[in-house]
């Protein structure tokens, strides 16, 4: 059976796809702690109760919102916003429009395409991944809360990066992202809603909206080809080899 996280935060009804990435196991033994790291969808829903569980119960020290300007000024809780402690916006960008070409080039499957443009979220957002790697590497500043819109592509590559940093092996990774299937029928059908989001998910493909094993797998294969691995793309983008170690004591348990 493959090893995924077994803890997690308590169910918000109004938070999709809400998970705590401790317990996966590392590639020399370890396993990463619980309550450093947690991944969702757009927290936008929440009212004031569960804004007050996640701020207090769970005690988000950080929230890491990967979305562009336009969506934070059109998706913000007010209620979050009230009680929660500080927010890191770093947007993270494929620097083409996902929607417009979903299907890449002629003769590619959805995996080759998913992958490609997971690729090129390292390309357009190093300032963004050099910024959320030092925030959760700062003692105090977890448990971090990373999330996105669906808390998929861009929260999946994000919390990716970091784990494989750390040393995370990459099944326990591929595990955790394909978690995300069918998270998200309900923020789906709420999403059609919100000004602009409709004409944005009906112009994807079915392939664009699950979470497949085979993307994430590909991704990883993708990153250790092209930079070495998660540390030699962090190292690429200005990370030192200082905080690449504080971002370990931070996520991953002491060898006992």
């Amino acid at each position: 059976m493959t090893d995924v996280a077994s803890t997690g935060p308590p169910r918000l009804p109004d938070l999709a796809n809400l998970r705590d990435v401790g317990g996966l196991p590392t590639g020399d033994g370890r396993r990463t702690r619980s309550g450093r790291l947690l991944r969702s969808a757009t927290p936008f829903y929440l009212d004031a109760a569960q804004a007050a569980v996640l701020a207090d119960e769970v005690g988000v020290r950080l929230r890491i919102d990967l979305r562009s300007r336009g969506e934070v000024d059109g998706a913000t809780s007010e209620h979050l916003a009230a009680v929660e402690h500080d927010v890191l916006h770093a947007p993270v960008r494929s620097g083409s429009s996902f929607a417009v070409d979903p299907t890449g080039e002629e003769g590619t499957g959805p995996v080759e395409v998913m992958t490609a443009h997971y690729l090129r979220f390292l390309e357009h957002s190093p300032d963004a991944f050099e910024a959320i790697t030092r925030a959760v590497a700062t003692p105090g500043r977890t448990p971090a809360l990373v999330h996105c819109t669906l808390g998929k592509d861009r929260t999946g590559v994000t919390v990716a990066l970091l784990l494989s940093a750390v040393g995370v092996t990459d099944e326990a990774i591929v595990a955790d992202y394909a978690r995300t299937e069918g998270q998200n029928v309900d923020l789906l059908d709420r999403l059609l809603g919100l000004p602009g989001y409709a004409e944005r998910i009906a112009a994807l493909p079915a392939e664009a909206l699950g979470a497949q094993p085979a993307t994430m797998t590909a991704f990883l294969a993708g990153l250790q080809a092209t930079h070495g691995g998660a540390a030699g793309y962090l190292r690429s983008v200005g990370v030192e080899d200082a905080v690449l170690d504080a971002l370990d004591r931070q996520l991953v348990e002491e060898e006992r």
